[in-house]
């Protein structure tokens, strides 16, 4: 009798192990569309500054590992992503989360072969454990929907922990020197200054405000000025190394306020703009 027991526990315990790791199996992260069916082995989390208010959360779910350090002290996350991954097989898909927990968009890109999807607003999504410093949930469309001809469905739980930058240098109300070389350079582009501009912006300044083309520098003017603001208050800045963040907040030439992030960059000629993330807000 104590060995049938014993015989009937032991295939009670197997059958259970066989159910979990069917089930972790099934469980198994994965994207198709079309012919590519695409399965996950590595999760990320990163957070993702908004123009204005409280950050998203950005889960990449990677064919590959990633350097999650590197993505987390980028500008833009996804493009660092995109750089680690370059063109090796496989790829990944990205998973916008609002601070309210609410799904706000993905993303799935291929390569060998290159394919990209976005969507956002269908299958389900649920986030269940969330803290700053975790995030759990899944998000699932087993049953195929059609776009253009070519199907898809996926089945993504994530949990990761959200990497967190490197830490950096709060600098001043005036955003520091760097804050100060944005000032200037906004007020050399309001006034018209293609001297200065030319002197700030060095090697591309010099294509895009030649001295030789009156036509095509008033044109480069233009170009610049197009979305940015006459002036700023800079509500914060970061600088970590040669790099600093300058999150601003102004009016451009129209009327139209703008917001968000701007990438500065320490060089020969002191600290000029790399890039940013500005646009309209309300």
């Amino acid at each position: 009798m104590n060995i049938r027991l014993i015989s009937l526990s032991l295939l009670l315990a197997v059958s259970g192990a066989s159910a979990g790791a069917a089930a972790a199996g099934s469980g198994k992260p994965y994207f198709r569309y079309d012919k590519i069916r695409m399965e996950t082995k590595h999760a990320y989390a990163f957070a993702h500054e908004e123009r204005r208010g409280p950050s998203s959360t950005y889960v990449f779910l990677t064919t590959a590992p990633l350097d999650a350090q590197k993505v987390a002290d980028a500008f833009d996350p996804g493009s660092e992503v995109n750089r680690q991954t370059g063109n090796m097989p496989g790829g990944y898909v990205r998973i916008c989360v609002t601070p309210e927990g609410k799904e706000c968009g993905l993303y799935f890109s291929h390569e060998g072969p290159s394919e990209s999807f976005n969507m956002s607003g269908s299958g389900e999504f649920t986030l269940g454990h969330r803290t700053p410093g975790r995030i759990e949930g899944r998000w699932a469309m087993t049953t195929p929907d059609d776009f253009f001809g070519k199907t898809y469905d996926f089945d993504l739980p994530f949990a990761a922990d959200v990497t967190a930058p490197s830490p950096g240098t709060k600098l001043g109300a005036d955003g520091g020197e760097p804050g100060r070389a944005y000032s200037a350079y906004l007020a050399a582009l309001a006034k018209g200054d293609l001297p200065a501009l030319r002197r700030m912006l060095g090697e591309s300044g010099r294509w895009q405000l030649p001295e030789d083309d009156e036509q095509q520098a008033k044109q480069g003017l233009k170009d610049l000025r197009d979305g940015k603001p006459v002036s700023v208050k800079i509500v914060s800045a970061m600088q970590r190394e040669d790099h600093a963040v300058l999150r601003v907040e102004g009016v451009d030439r129209d009327e139209i306020k703008r917001a968000g992030r701007v990438l500065m960059a320490k060089g020969d000629n002191g600290w000029a703009v790399e890039t940013d993330d500005l646009g309209s807000v309300d």
